[in-house]
């Protein structure tokens, strides 16, 4: 819950022009909003206090940065007599694409959802309006910081090539408000590395599972799982397509297997064949 203006005891600065506001971590929170016409709420505040609009008899508009979160914007209008004109932002106030950034889009290459890159593949640099789940390609090096305004998504997949966690406050990419942007995932490890530790005997209530000749693969035919009891083949041949071998998945076979794989494997998770030992032929 967030704290009302008598109740703060971090430190206390006022701007000239009357506005006031706590210095907490990692930004600022908005104590007091001058009673002024139009007034905007600065990009680095972060925190609303409820009384925040107690005494703004004056304002008429209200611009509210995206990282304030609607329950503490609801709260402190509802401490606010006069109802403002409130605009609360989904990106950046200043979200106007660069001259020489609009000719990389414009010169760029785009995929088929409509997510525009850099012509080396290095740069994202426009992401397409709407998206259910996109995995930006592994190798992308840098994300604009206004490529996704505009955008909304709902799970978005970061490669480790991107290393945000070295990106500056100031080019780290905006992705929007919690209102039109959903779940950001950062890999810090390849994406076909995803099951390297999933243990495939403990997933079998899985809903999504495929299984073929007693042989377990998720959804998309990309892992496979694992075997059941009644797996009891001399030789085995991975379909093509198949990127992870998960651990374990032939730990249930009786005798030495010896298993086919296609080139498209990319992981081969820990013992595989469990006691009975196997080996592995790459066709």
């Amino acid at each position: 819950m967030c704290e009302t203006s008598n109740d703060l005891k971090e430190e206390i600065v006022t701007d000239d022009d009357g506005a006031v506001f706590a210095l907490v971590e990692n930004g600022r929170m908005m104590v007091k909003v001058p009673n002024v016409k139009t007034y905007r709420i600065p990009e680095d505040v972060y925190r609303m206090a409820f009384d925040a609009l107690d005494g703004c008899t004056e304002l008429e508009v209200l611009d509210v940065p995206y990282n304030v979160s609607v329950y503490e914007l609801e709260k402190a209008l509802e401490h606010c007599k006069m109802k403002p004109c409130v605009r609360h932002w989904n990106w950046t106030y200043n979200c106007k694409r660069s001259e020489e950034l609009e000719r990389d889009i414009a010169q760029g290459w785009s995929d088929e959802q409509g997510f525009v890159y850099s012509q080396d593949r290095k740069r994202l640099l426009r992401a397409a309006p709407i998206v259910d789940e996109y995995w930006i390609p592994e190798g992308v090096e840098r994300i604009e910081r206004l490529a996704f305004v505009g955008c909304s998504f709902e799970t978005l997949h970061v490669p480790y090539t991107c290393r945000l966690d070295q990106v500056s406050e100031d080019d780290y990419p905006i992705f929007g408000s919690e209102r039109v942007a959903g779940c950001v995932i950062e890999w810090d490890k390849p994406y076909a590395m995803e099951d390297e530790i999933t243990n495939s005997l403990c997933i079998s209530d899985y809903e999504g599972i495929i299984e073929k000749d007693f042989v377990r693969y998720s959804h998309n035919m990309k892992r496979l799982l694992g075997t059941n009891i009644d797996f009891n083949e001399n030789k085995y041949e991975v379909p093509d397509g198949v990127e992870t071998i998960c651990d374990m998945a032939f730990a249930f076979c009786p005798k030495h297997l010896p298993l086919i794989i296609p080139h498209s494997v990319k992981v081969i998770g820990e013992n595989v064949f469990g006691p009975n030992g196997g080996s592995v032929i790459i066709r």
